[in-house]
């Protein structure tokens, strides 16, 4: 089984946290995030905070976009017996 590579984590990590703040945060939920970012070895200097915060301005524009589920593809019609 391949590994996870660490922007893959960090991607998850950043996509789970739009989702369950609804689009919206605040400071002090920007600052658990950046603090569990840490915890997973990632070096969390102004650079990678600043780097992280375009991510989430972006998953959070997309968040607001998109339909919460997909939508349903339509059913196959079922074939008639010659």
């Amino acid at each position: 089984m391949a590994k996870t590579h660490p922007v893959q984590k960090l991607l998850t990590l950043a996509g789970k946290f739009v989702a369950e703040q609804q689009g919206d945060w605040d400071h002090e939920a920007w600052e658990r995030l950046l603090a569990e970012a840490a915890q997973s070895g990632m070096n969390m200097d102004d650079e990678a905070k600043r780097n992280l915060g375009n991510i989430l301005e972006g998953s959070k524009y997309f968040y607001h976009k998109l339909p919460a589920k997909a939508p349903r593809k339509p059913r196959a019609k079922a074939k008639k017996d010659a």
